[in-house]
């Protein structure tokens, strides 16, 4: 119980982009937790992740409409994992510090949404993918969203790769390009959702610049759910207090007595124990 309060203290002051963070390596290493659960006591293995990950049938995504973000924060391998981290850390940090919390969230959430949604409409739409519905997972959209953003806004900004300093904008140039080029490589869905996250930023800036803040609604919505969620909590601690709450000191006293009276109407006051006459001449007192 130490070891939860201690972890839970360090998490609840981590910034947002922390936080994020903790929740993909949550999100990566639990399918791997379930899997060896269920090895080891021989039932058939299920991926937790077909229930977030997203897919281009529209059919999926009726009964499974969350995908479009969630997909984000699951992924393929470690080293998936750590390029997306690596992007979103040195980006976030800066994007974070410059505009806060809430445009952190707005870029990252919003696009991971435009990269699923990107993914989803190419899917239906082009002759070449045709019959082909690849599932993703990845938070590559929403990290290069924010890389972007970080660059349109100041895309003389350096970042120190090793033993030089490279400015942000040719790093962000180089990788929409190699995304451009890949779609008929490998992965197309993939690259196709880092272009529709890189839109998103570039897009988000320039609105900013005129005085739009966009993407209001994504903190609406995590608002509400964080008071759903509190209620929920709050609800079943009344309902524990109240269906398990241990009886009064005054109650148990009266408890005693009906019991002792009773005794006495069966079997008379001789029968009584000692400690029964001195609680039955307590009561009397009172």
């Amino acid at each position: 119980m130490e070891l939860i309060s201690s972890l839970k203290y360090k998490y609840n002051n981590l910034d947002v982009l922390g936080q994020t963070i903790v929740w993909m390596l949550i999100c990566f290493a639990f399918p791997f937790l379930i899997n060896t659960f269920l090895f080891l006591f021989d039932i058939n293995s299920f991926s937790i992740i077909d229930y977030f990950q997203v897919s281009p049938s529209l059919y999926e995504l009726i009964y499974k409409p969350w995908s479009l973000i969630t997909y984000g924060f699951f992924h393929a391998d470690l080293w998936h994992l750590i390029g997306n981290m690596i992007i979103l850390y040195f980006a976030g940090r800066v994007v974070l510090d410059l505009f806060g919390k809430e445009k952190f969230i707005k870029i990252f959430i919003i696009g991971l949404l435009c990269g699923s949604c990107t993914y989803l409409i190419s899917y239906n739409i082009f002759p070449v993918f045709q019959g082909l519905k690849p599932p993703m997972i990845g938070a590559s959209a929403g990290a290069i969203a924010v890389f972007v953003f970080l660059t349109s806004h100041m895309p003389s900004y350096t970042f120190r790769l090793i033993i030089f300093d490279v400015k942000i904008v040719y790093i962000a140039l180089l990788i929409i390009i190699m995304d451009l080029i890949q779609i008929p490589v490998s992965n197309a869905g993939g690259h196709l959702a880092h272009l529709g996250g890189a839109a998103w930023g570039f897009y988000y800036n320039n609105q900013l610049k005129k005085g739009n803040d966009l993407g209001k609604w994504v903190i609406n919505l995590l608002n509400y759910l964080k008071r759903f969620l509190k209620k929920k909590s709050k609800v079943r601690k009344v309902y524990k207090r109240d269906n398990f709450r241990k009886p009064s000191k005054e109650a148990v006293d009266q408890q005693k007595i009906d019991l002792i009276l009773d005794k006495i109407s069966k079997s008379g006051y001789d029968s009584l124990t000692k400690g029964e006459k001195e609680t039955l001449f307590k009561a009397g007192e009172n």
